[in-house]
């Protein structure tokens, strides 16, 4: 029997967020690349929350786009409703969050695919990573490729895996199980015997979605409506601010209320999450409605988000509302809420277990430490969220490609990206449920703000080759106007003029008594870069995003000052690097938990190894004496 038998450079198995990151990093670097998925039409799908951003997750986005990625600019092409979430807050936790039109976001995204250089589109479900014995370091073997359930074999010399939710997955509402992928979809369900026959060790997660509703069915009139922003802020860095200015949809906002919740509560038995039908675990972060009512009685309501999924349809998505309560339960609670009153469903919620990996197995570049040449992303490597997914996919798929092109990998640190902290979060923390990417997370988020993600990031994208000398020369010249205002405020100087402090009472600002800086004047509590234009005489005209971080850069010195110094102690600790072939349990003064842990995770460096979970202060502490020792003997 004949078996179709194909060569490329690289292999990315699975075509969500993650797969059509990794699979666009790699063919825009000229390498032959073939993805696959289980359905062509599961392309770039948005099965959960229609929506792209959010909380840090928008971080995460600007980050991607400045680095080279997608999802930034698709979104720009085809959201409906956009927000700064945070407004009211500091600008270290403003965050971008646009609603999209699903179907749209899809096609598009798998447009670019289609029309992508140098990309292979193929619909098969892939059973096997194929191996062979190798020696390398901690890697025992080698990727050559996989295999479908056709018997069809792909030799690649990089594969990099992103299956999503899809591996052994099965959906639950209430009693009823069914074993599909999300929206129905095929489940994959062969590769995960391949991945433990090779050494994997694999996890079960869990997460859900709500139930979408017929528009038609709702009364409006009892919602509070939440508009997007005017003038509306782009995704991508890239994107003209004119394009994305259009009329925007409305989202709404309703609660519920103590009826609903004696339903659930009523229920509760009835509930897979509670009566141990589900065996996987849940993200803390996006809990279901049943288990928010369970676990805080003492709240009255919660809030809802009512979001189109889109303009081609009457389809609502009930944010906040995940659950996997039976049919009959989950249409009770629907008409408790006021307007739910005589709600259709046209999907029901439901909950979707499937498997996925350790990360602590892979290393900083994402490639699995046994198998070289493997490398993961995405819901596989047990994280939640199209965001932190598609981050991973864009930096599995730039490693991939420079372990090919014999290159050294490009790994962000803490101090860098929210990428960086993701990462190094998955492969050093053990992770017992779906991660999700939260601005608390970063020790340095003054640093690492949303708005500045093309300064910090440009040039590392531009120096790998997805950025262009277009985009990266727009940042350089960015960066040259917001040094040159700076410097112009802070040399400009104003008097105590009788006009000047009229202006200065009208914004609850003391008085002056002699000159001052304009650059001093924006550090007061109550002014700031915009306000004080009617006093600046010489003002130049600057764009948005300029004047934007000329503001925060001013007025937040004092702050940024002081991370940077933090910056540079952490650096210390990530620049001492661990010899590869340390063996930790010949270090006798290091308690066992830590010999244990180091052993397994393999930490890179020594602030890596500071950051695992049972690595103590006096672990680190022995840890840096034994490797000083270390290097003398080997230089001896």
């Amino acid at each position: 029997m004949a078996f179709v038998e194909e060569s490329y450079d690289v292999a990315i198995v699975g075509a969500g967020h993650a797969g059509c990151e990794a699979a666009l990093a790699c063919a825009r670097l000229g390498l032959d690349t073939i993805i696959f998925t289980v359905s062509v039409d599961s392309i770039a799908l948005m099965p959960c929350n229609p929506n792209i951003g959010g909380s840090s997750k928008g971080h995460l986005v600007r980050e991607l786009d400045a680095l080279g990625g997608e999802m930034g600019k698709n979104i720009d092409k085809t959201f409906i409703q956009s927000k700064m979430l945070n407004k009211s807050k500091g600008p270290a936790v403003h965050s971008l969050r646009a609603q999209a039109d699903k179907q749209s976001y899809t096609r598009e995204m798998r447009r670019t695919l289609e029309n992508q250089p140098h990309l292979t589109i193929r619909q098969a479900e892939v059973s096997e990573i194929l191996t062979e014995d190798f020696m390398d370091g901690n890697a025992s073997k080698k990727i050559k490729g996989v295999k479908t359930t056709s018997g069809a074999i792909y030799h690649a010399g990089a594969v990099v895996l992103c299956t999503g939710v899809y591996l052994n997955s099965r959906c639950l509402t209430g009693d009823l199980i069914e074993y599909t992928g999300p929206n129905g979809l095929r489940a994959a369900t062969h590769l995960t015997d391949s991945l433990k026959n090779n050494g994997v060790r694999m996890f079960r997660f869990k997460t859900g979605t709500p139930a979408r509703v017929d528009k038609r069915t709702l009364d409006f009139s009892k919602f509070e409506v939440q508009k997007g922003d005017v003038p509306v802020i782009p995704f991508s860095f890239s994107t003209k601010f004119e394009s994305v200015q259009k009329e925007q949809v409305d989202c709404w906002l309703v609660y519920t209320n103590e009826k609903t919740h004696d339903i659930i509560r009523s229920n509760i038995d009835r509930s897979p999450m509670f009566n141990g039908s589900i065996e996987g675990v849940g993200p803390r972060y996006c809990p279901s409605i049943e288990d928010k009512v369970m676990k805080f009685p003492d709240k009255e309501r919660h809030q809802i988000f009512i979001e189109p999924e889109g303009l081609y349809t009457n389809e609502m998505y009930l944010s906040g509302m995940s659950s996997s309560m039976p049919e009959d339960v989950q249409y009770a609670m629907y008409h408790s809420m006021d307007g739910f009153e005589n709600v259709h469903i046209v999907r029901n919620a439901y909950a979707i277990e499937y498997d996925c990996i350790d990360a602590t197995q892979l290393k900083s570049n994402l490639e699995f430490m046994n198998i070289d040449g493997l490398f993961a992303a995405g819901q596989f490597n047990g994280s939640s969220g199209y965001e932190e997914a598609a981050v991973q996919g864009l930096m599995a798929g730039i490693n991939a490609a420079m372990k090919l092109k014999d290159k050294d990998p490009v790994i962000l640190d803490r101090s860098q990206a929210y990428i960086g902290v993701l990462i190094d979060d998955l492969v050093t923390k053990e992770n017992f449920e779906p991660y999700r990417m939260m601005t608390s997370r970063s020790e340095y988020r003054l640093l690492l703000r949303q708005d500045n993600a093309d300064i910090r990031l440009r040039e590392i994208g531009h120096k790998v080759g997805l950025v262009s000398d277009t985009e990266y020369e727009d940042t350089c010249n960015k960066i040259e106007m917001i040094k040159k205002e700076v410097i112009r405020l802070k040399n400009t100087f104003i008097g105590n003029s009788d006009y000047v402090n009229r202006f200065l009472v009208e914004h609850n600002s003391n008085p002056l008594n002699s000159g001052i800086s304009l650059a001093e004047l924006i550090k007061r509590p109550e002014l700031d870069y915009e306000i004080i234009k009617e006093i600046d005489m010489d003002r130049p005209e600057l764009p948005y995003n300029v004047r934007e971080e000329v503001g925060i850069e001013i007025k937040y010195e004092g702050y940024i000052k002081r991370q940077l110094s933090q910056v540079e102690a952490f650096k210390k600790l990530e620049n001492k690097k661990i010899p590869s072939d340390i063996d930790y349990n010949s270090i006798s003064n290091l308690r066992l938990e830590a010999r244990q842990k180091l052993s397994r995770i393999k930490p890179e460096n020594v602030g890596m190894a500071s950051r695992i979970s049972g690595v103590s202060p006096a672990d680190i502490s022995v840890l840096l004496v034994y490797i000083e020792s270390y290097k003398h003997r080997s230089e001896k």
